[in-house]
Parts: structure tokens; C-alpha cells; sequence
């Protein structure tokens, strides 16, 4: 039996908090990897190592919980403007199809908002800093990377250049987002749909819990597809096959491991931080 559903909203509390909690996860992971190689190259870099973990965890932990509740307050703020993404389930767990256009189109809207608010934080902080870097060099007689630096802070405030990067970053997001979104409704034909679980909360429909390999092989294909296409521009470019083969390997190998490490710090914090819950209603043709 499929129901097709539309997402009309997102419980902020829940995804920040699963978010937030999955990307921290991968941050410890992260700080361990670099601290062995560093312990590796630097046997004295102890006193490194030990302020490095600290810093990673908490500066991903801070930076996570601002990107996630912003990530689901400008989709429920925008759902209520735009067409909300739609997907068919099948047999109560299956995400059979997921529209495309929609999807692509908040993707990249929330991503070119975020960039936004990105930028105009950092037209702020940066002239600040650089100013102060710019001082540094120039008295340590590095005049011509201070004069350097300058250059690239005179280009980035540009309004050409910050029209470049907006307009960039929406047309560069929709399209990946739409590709991405094609491939996972072909894999989804041949029985390679995503595996949720779900349950009714509050209201709301609570993702029990995910299904890790059917999550990662359909993004390894995803992400290495979407690789592929990177490295033909590369090659377009001047890049080289063994760049394109690189990329495409990358991106499935990557891929395929991050969301199966995604599905398993789901399912390890859902019962204990609790789950992501949605406002998922019936779809209705217009």
C-alpha cells in the first residue's frame, strides 16, 4: 500500500537535537583520528592534542546547533509560501519517491539564506581580523602577503562578487539536490528505497529508527555519481583521469560509510535523546 505524504513541518526540538547529537558523534571520531596522527608525526604534540579534542567537539557543537534549527525553522517558514516536499511510502516504512523539483528548490533556498546570514556575520568579524593580521604582517615585513590578503578582502566585498556567490550558491545546490533527488527515485524503483521506521508521537510521526544499509547504498550511489559528474568537469577543466577516478571512488566509499555511521548514531541516540518527529500530512492536489 503507498500513502503519499507531504512535509509540512519540522519539530525543532527534536531534529536540532538529533542532529546536533549525530554531528558531535562524528566530530569525536574526527578529533581522535587527527589526534593519532598527530601523535604519529609529533611524538611531543601532546599538549597539542589535548587542547585540539576540546576544541573540535565544542566548535562543532556550537556551530551544529545554530545550522540545524535554522535548517528546520526556514523550512517551516518557507512551507508555508512554497509547494513542501512530497514523498510516497510504501508499506508504511519505504520512501518510494521523493519529489524532485520541491526538494531541490527548498535544499537550495535554505542553503542561500543560511550563506546570506553567513556572509553578512562575516562582513562584521573578517575586516576586523584581517585589519589586524594586515597590521601584523606589515610589521613583521611580510608586505606582500599583507598586501595579498588585502586584495582578496577588497574582492570579497565586492557586490558583483557577493551576487556571484548567492546566485552560485542556489543554482549549484538546486541542481545537485535535483540530480541527487532523480537518482534516489530510479534506485527506489529497484527496491533500493530507504528503510524507515515509523511511529506516531505527540501528533507528530516519530522516525523510529533507520535501516543503516539500505541508507547507505542508495547515498554511496548518489555520492558517487554526483562525484563522477564533479570530475568530468574537472577533466573539462584540465583535471586528470586519475582525479576523476579518485572523486568517484571518494565519493562512494565516503558516502557510503558517513550515512551508515548516520543510520547507526540514529538508532544508538533515538531511544535515549529522542527522535526526530514531523508534521507529515496527506498530499493534496491543488
Amino acid at each position: 500500500m503507498s500513502d503519499i505524504k507531504e512535509l509540512k513541518s519540522i519539530e525543532l526540538s527534536s531534529y536540532t537535537t538529533m542532529v546536533t547529537g549525530i554531528t558531535v558523534l562524528f566530530s569525536i571520531i574526527t578529533a581522535i583520528l587527527i589526534s593519532i596522527g598527530i601523535a604519529a608525526l609529533m611524538p611531543s604534540g601532546s599538549g597539542v592534542i589535548i587542547y585540539l579534542i576540546p576544541t573540535i567537539i565544542v566548535g562543532v557543537f556550537m556551530y551544529t546547533i545554530y545550522n540545524s534549527f535554522s535548517q528546520g525553522l526556514f523550512y517551516n517558514l518557507l512551507a508555508k509560501k512554497l509547494k513542501t516536499i512530497a514523498v510516497i511510502i510504501e508499506d508504511g516504512k519505504e520512501i518510494a519517491k521523493i519529489s524532485t523539483t520541491e526538494t531541490a528548490t527548498m535544499v537550495a533556498l535554505i542553503s542561500t539564506i543560511q550563506f546570506i546570514l553567513l556572509y553578512l556575520v562575516s562582513v562584521l568579524v573578517l575586516p576586523l581580523l584581517f585589519t589586524s593580521v594586515i597590521q601584523t604582517l606589515m610589521f613583521t615585513g611580510q608586505a606582500t602577503l599583507a598586501y595579498g590578503i588585502y586584495q582578496l578582502l577588497a574582492i570579497l566585498s565586492q557586490p558583483t562578487t557577493i551576487l556571484m556567490l548567492i546566485f552560485g550558491t542556489f543554482i549549484i545546490t538546486f541542481v545537485f539536490v535535483l540530480i541527487g533527488a532523480y537518482i534516489y527515485n530510479i534506485l527506489a524503483k529497484k527496491g533500493r528505497g530507504v528503510i524507515l521506521n515509523l511511529g506516531s508521537e505527540g501528533g507528530l510521526t516519530a522516525i523510529e529508527s533507520i535501516e543503516p544499509l539500505k541508507l547507505a547504498i542508495a547515498f554511496a550511489i548518489i555520492c558517487g555519481i554526483l562525484s563522477l559528474i564533479v570530475g568530468i568537469i574537472s577533466i573539462i577543466s584540465g583535471g586528470s583521469i586519475a582525479n576523476l577516478i579518485g572523486n568517484v571512488l571518494g565519493g562512494f566509499v565516503g558516502g557510503f560509510i558517513e550515512f551508515y555511521l548516520i543510520a547507526i548514531f540514529y538508532n544508538f541516540l533515538a531511544p535515549k535523546i529522542g527522535k526526530i518527529k514531523l508534521e507529515l500530512i496527506d498530499f493534496k492536489i491543488n
